[in-house]
C-alpha cells in the first residue's frame, strides 16, 4: 500500500509540474517573429481602412510601452469612444463601463501590471460601415517578476467617430491552456477520496479494537 501511495504521489507531482509548464507556455510564440503571418487571418478591412486602424493600434501599443501615467487622459481621449465604452480586464471583477472607470484600469495597468506587447501589424481586422472588430495576440512581462511572462489575447470593437477610429469595446484575456490543470484537480480529488476512505477504515478499526 505504501509503495502504491508513493507512486501515486510521484505521478501527481509530475502531472502538476507539467500542468504549470503547459499553462505558462506561449501557445503562439512562433507568430511573434513572423510579421507576414496572421494568426486569425487578415480580415476583410480594405487596405486604406486597415492602415488607419493599425495607426490607432500602434498608438495603443505606444501607451502600453511608455506607461506614462500622466498621459492616461490624453490616451483615452485619442483612442477611446465617449459613448457606450466597455472594457473587460483579465480578472473577473474588471468590468469597466464608461471612460472614467476605464481610465482607472489603464492607469493601474501602466503603474503596476507589466510590459504588454501586442502584434498589431498581424491583427485580424474586419469592418462593416463605421464599425470594425479586431483580434490579436501578445504577452505581458509582469513587474512582480520579470521571469513571469504570460500570453494574452486582445479583442476590440472600434467605431469611426468624426473620421477617427476609436475603441468602444475591449477585452484582455490570458491565452492559457488549463486542460492539464483540470486533470491534476481530478487526480487530487481521487487522491483525497482515497485518503478519506483509508482514514475512515482506520477509524472504524480503531473503535472496534477499543470496544473489545
Amino acid at each position: 500500500m505504501k509503495i502504491i501511495q508513493q507512486v501515486f504521489r510521484v505521478v501527481l507531482i509530475s502531472v502538476l509540474l507539467y500542468s504549470v509548464i503547459i499553462i505558462l507556455s506561449h501557445p503562439h510564440k512562433a507568430y511573434y517573429d513572423a510579421n507576414d503571418t496572421f494568426i486569425f487571418s487578415i480580415g476583410n478591412a480594405p487596405d486604406s481602412i486597415r492602415s488607419e486602424i493599425i495607426e490607432q493600434l500602434h498608438k495603443f501599443q505606444a501607451g502600453y510601452t511608455d506607461r506614462d501615467t500622466s498621459q492616461v487622459k490624453t490616451f483615452m481621449e485619442q483612442l477611446f469612444s465617449q459613448e457606450s465604452l466597455l472594457i473587460l480586464g483579465t480578472m473577473p471583477h474588471e468590468i469597466l463601463i464608461g471612460r472614467d472607470k476605464s481610465s482607472k484600469l489603464i492607469f493601474s495597468d501602466w503603474k503596476s501590471w507589466g510590459d504588454c506587447t501586442f502584434l498589431m501589424d498581424n491583427a485580424y481586422i474586419s469592418t462593416s460601415g463605421n464599425v470594425a472588430w479586431i483580434s490579436t495576440i501578445g504577452y505581458v512581462k509582469f513587474d512582480l517578476s520579470r521571469f513571469l511572462i504570460l500570453p494574452l489575447r486582445l479583442s476590440a470593437v472600434m467605431i469611426n467617430e468624426n473620421h477617427i477610429w476609436k475603441f468602444q469595446y475591449m477585452q484582455f484575456q490570458f491565452d492559457l491552456d488549463f486542460t492539464f490543470l483540470l486533470i491534476t484537480i481530478m487526480l487530487l480529488i481521487i487522491w483525497l477520496t482515497g485518503s478519506l476512505v483509508i482514514l475512515t477504515i482506520m477509524i472504524v478499526k480503531f473503535f472496534r479494537k477499543t470496544n473489545k
